[in-house]
């Protein structure tokens, strides 16, 4: 972490006052007259807060000193500027650093200071140290330095205080300790006195058992009846007698319960004639005993006279990791007089050697005999105590034996050799049995390997997927009986087998045909499988290359000068190009196949082969390029059909000429509207022609004719468009709220706009200059045309009171069609009213008069659309708020003819 300037003022504050501490200190011990001004002048300058805190430390009253050293001290007294009391927030639940912990020190040095001691230089920067047994650091150049117990705040400050690292910047942090292996194991059986002690203190009004030792405390119940009826309450005095009445004084104390119980109603019924009586215990006494040894709190502890030794460890808090949990021993009177193995009581589940305590009882806990440590695949990875267990397998026993995954054929012992250090010991659990352990030794056992050694794997485009049992001489037909087995659309002549050969296990990629191999089970068609192979079936519609190509890697991993990558290629005109396993004798016809055979449109006449060779030693690689003949290549033409060599690249061309079928789409008013298909390079002319021509309804001045491209590009001009006006629309004043209004309203009609891909054409000129290439259109696929019946209106949009269409008035003006739909709204930008003609051409004038008025008769035609835009000066931005407004109103032009049919 950081020392920012609050935390160094911190730090000032706290250094102030230790110094202060020490100065009075100094003065308590020898007088006020042994501190130097210096002194007093720091103790003036403590605040009350910081006084009190040593008055705390001292256990006394430091106001005198402010007296003796100046008779206005009260006004002395006051905090240095700047040295006000910080603001010290409690902070609860800091790492704090252990041995073994990691820290992260990041020494900044100031840019004037030059580093010349070469050690000192490799502590700069961001550096991980590892705390050792001590707890301590070997800083380059500083020395080694402890810091356990310490947070990183603290670790900061520890690291000022070194002289060469005053003028440091300082950063320190504490990486979280996850252990891991052996260190992360717990002594077994400590987690038994997890939790609340006193929940295990047995319960007062459970029945006592027929050995319980009778003692002073002890509350003894008799009730009489027959020829005298009574209940009597009696307590076992300090002389450990009770008296029974009408019977006399009874000792009893050092008797066992049932034999208390006998001998009280044998003498009632003797010496009481005509009485029997029954007894039983009442409250039982409290007793005494001790816990001590290896224990969280040993001492002296008041438990009830039911209690066993467990009670009493459970009370105490439960054994220390250094207790042993095998010899929990109980001494009475200086002597053992039992010994408790709590393994017996966790594994077995008996309590049998769990003695009942006496008062003065001491149960001692010794230090803990050998111990192992056994990780891994147990069942209870812990650290374990050895009693009379001496073998590796009596240990593993102790740890619930291994589980089903254990490798139990390598079994690692790490034991401490003296001085030595350490040393391993490797064997097997079946040799285990003879095999000593010794104090200190870690046994690990292992995962055994998740690889199916015996087993073939299916997978792919497979009904069931997953590993199969091998068998010496298993078959492709032995896995795949049939090809009900597959899902549908498998392709049956191109399996992949992926196999682990050598030592090394390097990959080997081969290729399998199923159809062949059913034919003929058994032949060399029908691949022989080893163990570990995996076969991956491919859909005939999927994109098999994809899922080769992680498998090809792997195999291209060990390719070198002497052993290169054994892959091939293809492209073109098959359903699956791209990298293909190169077998040993592969051909291109195997390679067509691999690639999911050709596509119809394959030009089967010729094919082209690109080799790479490598010249003059190595230095460099040309290509080559040979054509063949592609159907006498898959017909086996052996001179055709050529073995294939690494990097090869086979091109399958298309059929010259191919296109998919294209089509156009012919509405309105033709003898025979439709679709229709098109041929290369046809003109609209013909495909009208071929419709039967226009009828006698049509009008060919309103024709909307519309090609995708043009739409995609039109929608990316929109896009972008509405980028630029938003971006307009940013800078727009926020006080200007009616140009925002505005602005926004246009934009969002810029958003919602369709666009239409509508090509302007004159289609009555087309029709007359038939064959006029320069004039007619050439087809593509997808293209619509439009052709509305003949039209009589006149349509006024835009900034009008009210946006309709007026019947074709012949020599009515276009301002009297504004007027007839009730006039400009005060949005209106009346400078630049335009018109749109049927056709989608747009007409537009400049200046004050839209037409003259000798011209505005001949202007106006049946089909027109009248737009008057937007005012854009009242926005800003003219030019692209007027682009705006036009592209908006001429493609909703387009978008109401295309809706009219």
């Amino acid at each position: 972490m950081r020392i920012d300037s609050s935390t160094l003022q911190r730090l000032r504050y706290c250094l102030m006052t230790v110094v202060a501490a020490c100065a009075l200190l100094t003065w308590a011990s020898s007088g006020a007259q042994n501190l130097t001004p210096q002194q007093l002048q720091q103790l003036r300058n403590l605040t009350p807060e910081q006084r009190a805190a040593i008055e705390r430390i001292l256990g006394g009253d430091t106001s005198e000193v402010g007296e003796s050293s100046s008779p206005d001290a009260e006004s002395e007294l006051q905090p240095e500027p700047g040295l006000a009391e910080p603001d010290f927030e409690e902070e609860t639940g800091e790492q704090v650093l252990e041995p073994g912990s990691t820290v992260v020190i990041q020494l900044i040095p100031p840019e004037e200071l030059e580093i010349e001691h070469e050690g000192f230089a490799r502590a700069m920067g961001s550096r991980m140290y590892d705390l050792d047994r001590e707890g301590a650091i070997e800083l380059p150049g500083i020395g080694r330095i402890t810091l356990a117990g310490l947070t990183a705040q603290q670790v900061v400050v520890r690291l000022y205080s070194e002289p060469k690292l005053a003028d440091f910047l300082i950063e320190a942090s504490i990486l979280p300790i996850v252990p891991t292996g052996t260190d992360s194991l717990e002594v077994f059986g400590l987690s038994l006195f997890e939790g609340t002690p006193t929940t295990f203190a047995p319960a007062s009004d459970m029945p006592v058992p027929a050995d319980y030792v009778v003692g002073p405390g002890d509350t003894v119940v008799v009730r009489l009846f027959g020829k005298q009826d009574a209940s009597y309450e009696l307590d076992v005095g300090r002389d450990g007698a009770i008296t029974i009445p009408g019977s006399g004084p009874y000792a009893v104390s050092g008797m066992q319960f049932q034999q208390l119980r006998d001998e009280i109603i044998a003498r009632v019924e003797r010496e009481i004639i005509g009485a029997s009586a029954t007894v039983a215990m009442g409250e039982l006494r409290s007793i005494r005993v001790f816990v001590l040894g290896d224990v969280n709190q040993p001492g002296s502890y008041t438990v009830s006279g039911l209690a066993t030794m467990t009670n009493a460890l459970f009370v105490s808090g439960g054994l220390l990791p250094s207790g042993s949990l095998r010899d929990v021993q109980l001494k009475r009177k200086g002597r053992i007089v039992s010994r408790l193995d709590l393994y017996d009581l966790l594994l077995r589940g008996n309590t049998s050697a769990d003695a009942t305590l006496e008062p003065g009882d001491v149960i001692f806990v010794p230090p803990a005999g050998s111990q192992v440590a056994i990780f891994g695949e147990v069942r209870r990875p812990a650290i374990y105590e050895l009693r009379t267990e001496r073998t590796l397998a009596q240990a593993v026993q102790l740890a619930g034996g291994t589980l089903p995954s254990a490798l139990r054929t390598e079994v690692r012992i790490e034991r401490f050799t003296g001085g030595d250090g350490l040393n391993v010991v490797t064997t097997s659990l079946a040799d285990s049995k003879d095999l000593a352990l010794e104090a200190g030794d870690a046994v690990s056992i292992f995962t055994a390997l998740d690889v199916l050694n015996e087993a073939v794997t299916l997978g792919g485009h497979v009904l069931r997927s997953g590993p199969r049992q091998w068998r010496p001489g298993m078959r492709l037909t032995d896995l795949v009986r049939s090809p009900a087995l597959l899902k549908p659309e498998a392709d049956l002549n191109y399996l992949l087998v992926r196999r682990l050969v050598g030592p090394d296990r390097h990959v080997e990629l081969l290729s399998a045909n199923l159809t062949a191999a059913l034919a003929a089970p058994g032949s060399d068609d029908d691949t022989l499988l080893m163990p570990r192979d995996e076969i991956t079936v491919f859909s005939i519609a999927a994109d098999r290359a994809a899922r080769i190509q992680p498998k090809l890697d792997m195999a291209i991993k060990y390719a070198s000068p002497d052993r290169p990558a054994y892959v091939a290629s293809i492209g073109g005109r098959v359903r699956a190009p791209g990298d293909y396993p190169l077998e040993k004798g592969m051909r291109v016809s195997d390679l067509v196949r691999a690639a999911g055979s050709l596509r119809e449109n394959a030009y089967v006449q010729s094919a082209e082969l690109t080799r790479y060779y490598v010249l003059d030693g190595g230095e460099r690689r040309e290509a080559e390029h040979q054509v063949f003949d592609l159907a006498a290549a898959l017909a086996g033409d052996p001179t055709h059909d050529v073995v294939l060599e690494p990097y090869d690249y086979v091109n399958i061309r298309e059929i010259p000429l191919w296109r998919d079928q294209e089509t156009l789409e012919i509405v309105g008013e033709v003898k025979f509207p439709g679709t229709y298909t098109i041929r290369r390079g046809e003109y609209l002319s013909a495909a009208i022609e071929r419709a039967g021509g226009l009828t006698g309804l049509a009008f060919p001045e309103g024709s909307v004719f519309l090609r995708e491209d043009l739409k995609e590009r039109e929608r990316e001009q929109l896009r972008r468009l509405a980028e630029r006006v938003r971006t307009e629309l940013s800078a727009l004043p926020q006080d200007n709220q009616v140009a925002r209004s505005d602005a926004e309203q246009l934009l969002t009609q810029l958003e919602e706009t369709e666009p239409q891909g509508r090509l302007v054409i004159d289609l009555n000129r087309l029709l007359v200059q038939q064959g006029n290439t320069t004039v007619d259109i050439l087809l593509e696929n997808g293209d619509q045309l439009y052709i509305p019946p003949r039209s009589q209106e006149v349509t006024v949009i835009g900034e009008v009171q009210y946006a309709t269409s007026h019947i074709y008035t012949p020599g009515l003006a276009r301002d009297s069609y504004i007027v007839k739909s009730g006039g400009m709204t005060a949005n209106a930008d009346e400078q630049r009213v335009y018109v749109v003609r049927a056709n989608g051409d747009v007409i537009s004038r400049s200046g004050s008069r839209w037409f003259s008025k000798a011209q505005a008769n001949d202007e106006i035609r049946p089909g027109d659309t009248i737009v008057v835009p937007l005012d854009a000066d009242r926005i800003g931005s003219l030019a692209l708020w007027q682009s705006v407004t036009q592209i908006v109103y001429n493609i909703g032009v387009a978008a109401a003819a295309v809706a009219s049919f």
